[in-house]
């Protein structure tokens, strides 16, 4: 016999991945939390069993698969490797994500329109990948591989690059033809400029 636990977690579940494809296919905005409901063959008022609204769910479900997200892009960094190569690695990874899947394209496209606490939730979610890109950086200026910019400039000039690089890729006829080309590109654009 299936607990209530459990089935409410794979209703949650697929809560999530059928607001992902829905988010997908007409933007987060032009979905409703009655779509999302649909999807899953539940009732409207029963998604407000498991969401406020449809920014709740889309920051619960940044909330819980980020972290996962993050750790394989940091964990397939190779370690002790020069800090050109940490940073050539984690840029490639990461454009590759905000170009290509469809988590990454609905927060590039989407994040800067949510509420401010949700931005901050968004933001804390992320906090693993900006503390890998920062912790490169600085050992790069430690070993002298990169300028000794302020911090805050050098992780707006990575945020950047990145996020321009996965715009991009979503923007091309075939962002799986382009992904590998243009994250080259924006990482050695980026190396460069950070290069001392």
């Amino acid at each position: 016999m299936t607990s209530r636990r459990s089935t409410r977690e794979e209703t949650r579940t697929a809560l999530f991945d059928a607001a992902l494809d829905a988010f997908a296919r007409h933007g987060f905005r032009d979905t409703t939390h009655a779509d999302i409901a649909a999807e899953v063959g539940i009732a409207r008022t029963t998604f407000y069993e498991y969401f406020e609204s449809t920014e709740d769910l889309l920051v619960q479900l940044v909330e819980e698969r980020m972290p996962v997200v993050v750790a394989e892009i940091v964990d397939s960094i190779p370690e002790g490797a020069p800090p050109a190569v940490r940073m050539r690695e984690l840029g490639l990874r990461t454009v590759e994500f905000v170009g290509l899947d469809h988590l990454g394209l609905i927060l590039h496209t989407e994040a800067m329109r949510l509420s401010e606490g949700s931005q901050q939730r968004v933001a804390a979610a992320h906090a693993g990948l900006v503390g890998a890109f920062a912790e490169v950086f600085t050992s790069g200026v430690s070993s002298g591989d990169f300028r000794d910019l302020p911090v805050r400039v050098a992780g707006q000039l990575m945020f950047q690059t990145v996020m321009g690089a996965g715009r991009s890729i979503m923007d091309s006829e075939d962002p799986k033809a382009q992904v590998h080309d243009t994250a080259e590109i924006a990482v050695d654009f980026l190396i460069r400029g950070l290069s001392a």
